[in-house]
């Protein structure tokens, strides 16, 4: 029998900001109860939502009364409720693609390694039930935070093929593809619409409602895939996508994230991997073989700084996985197509969700790790890549057989915790760690591409089926978050 998790709360249309009103997120200080929202009120504005995880309050606000929310006895910090798009970046990849398999032998992951009794919670753009990912107990819905939601057409699914091809490495199973985790279950929280687009708000809900249900109504949340960014100057402890996070990793859950589509040239890693809890992860270019001997740090792979590098590396360029027909990426870029049903997609979110996976495998096998032990077996087993300094690779390539025989004893980290407080240092573009083909490239490399040059006209949700797709497919129990 499946499972769906459906927010009722979730799917009403999401308030608009205006020219004097603004989207904000408010944080609490600790032990200060619901001062966030009362400060809100107190300015005129509007709760939207809670966030139980950083004791704060999506809300619309005059923009007019921002500083006096923030001058509120009680109140931590307001940030903005930036909307987040891709990045734009270029990577090369064989014609070919790599295969499933392929990821499988290159990460050490073996016939015996499923992944059983471990779910992992896919904070992404949706997932189709297309096959591979169609079986009734594969995906559990968890709530739809996007726009998509008052969308009956939408809701859970991925219109915009993103989501779909990373659960896909993650835990496909069947028509031909088999994920590094095969026998695990994703729970689908979707946060990014047909376009791609998400905010700060929707992200910081996602990552509550993980926290929250990890263990409820039969769930068994161990690892929680991230493959969204935000650009930074380094510095964590202000930044409540990282506070955010701190939180889920505390409560024994596995935060893995993204380190940025930057290339070697950047300075620090995106939010929230820069974070030092969570693992960080870099992409490895395989060249198209299963060989470490020519492997490379894929030139879009950020570099971090001697103060926080990527943990380790996996699998990112060219990676075959599902598609999504008629989806956002698909009708963009079919020169990614691979077949009826494969798709070829490229970046840090693709290593991301091979190492999601990974640690899927890892935690089936050893269930009693914490996330501090499960992250240092990962990094004290990797394979570093001949001649790349630390600040690209970490400590390399990740070796899940090498894992699961690794010992853990006495690990824990200790840096300093994240506050969600004061002024954020993010900056520039926030966006998915995704890199897609140019169509004039002879070795295939990402279009400079962002969500502003997606025009409605090229695509329209007439162009999406929905009798092809159906959230019924996973049909089960309703379920509501209990937002207020």
């Amino acid at each position: 029998m499946s499972l769906a998790l459906a927010a009722a709360a979730a799917t009403a249309p999401a308030a608009q900001a205006s020219p004097e009103r603004v989207r904000v997120v408010v944080t609490g200080e600790p032990g200060s109860g619901h001062a966030a929202g009362v400060a809100v009120r107190d300015a005129s504005g509007r709760v939207l939502r809670r966030l139980k995880i950083i004791n704060g309050v999506v809300a619309l606000v005059p923009a007019r009364r921002v500083n006096d929310i923030r001058r509120s006895e009680g109140v931590l910090a307001v940030h903005s409720d930036r909307a987040y798009k891709l990045h734009d970046d270029e990577v090369g990849a064989e014609t070919e693609g790599v295969s499933l398999a392929q990821v499988r032998a290159a990460v050490g992951v073996t016939d015996a390694h499923l992944g059983a009794g471990i779910d992992v919670a896919l904070v992404d753009s949706g997932i189709t039930p297309v096959p591979g990912m169609d079986d009734a107990d594969k995906v559990v819905n968890g709530p739809d935070l996007s726009e998509d939601a008052g969308d009956e057409t939408f809701r859970h699914l991925d219109a915009f093929g993103h989501g779909t091809h990373l659960a896909g490495l993650i835990a496909a199973n069947g028509a031909g593809y088999r994920g590094v985790a095969p026998a695990s279950r994703i729970v689908n929280v979707k946060v990014a619409d047909r376009d791609g687009a998400t905010s700060l708000s929707r992200l910081l809900g996602a990552i509550d409602w993980v926290v929250r249900n990890r263990s409820r109504d039969g769930l068994n949340i161990r690892v929680l895939n991230l493959a969204f960014g935000a650009e930074t100057d380094g510095g964590y402890r202000d930044d409540p996508m990282a506070f955010a996070v701190e939180q889920a990793w505390r409560r024994g859950i596995v935060v893995v994230a993204a380190a940025g589509n930057s290339g070697a040239g950047s300075t620090a890693l995106d939010s929230p991997a820069v974070d030092p809890y969570v693992v960080a992860v870099g992409a490895q270019d395989m060249l198209g073989t299963v060989s470490p001997d020519d492997d490379l740090v894929a030139e879009f792979s950020s570099r971090g700084s001697a103060a926080r590098s990527p943990d380790v590396l996996a699998p990112g360029v060219g990676l075959v996985s599902l598609r999504v027909p008629s989806s956002h990426l698909d009708e963009l870029f079919p020169q990614a197509r691979i077949g009826d049903t494969g798709f070829r997609g490229s970046g840090t979110s693709q290593s991301a969700a091979v190492t999601a996976g990974a640690i899927a495998v890892l935690l089936a096998q050893r269930p009693d790790l914490t996330p501090d032990e499960a992250k240092s077996v990962l990094r004290a087993s990797a394979d570093p890549v001949a001649g790349v300094d630390a600040t690209l690779q970490g400590t390399g390539v990740i070796d899940i057989d090498g894992a699961v025989a690794t010992a853990a004893t006495g690990v824990a980290q200790t840096w300093p915790k994240a506050r969600g407080g004061g002024r954020w240092r993010g900056r520039g573009a926030i966006g998915v760690e995704f890199v897609v083909e140019h169509p004039n490239a002879s070795r295939w490399s990402a279009s400079r591409w962002s969500a502003s040059r997606w025009s409605a006209s090229r695509w329209s949700a007439s162009r999406w089926s929905a009798s092809r797709w159906s959230a019924s497919r996973w049909s089960g129990a309703e379920w509501s978050d209990g937002q207020p």
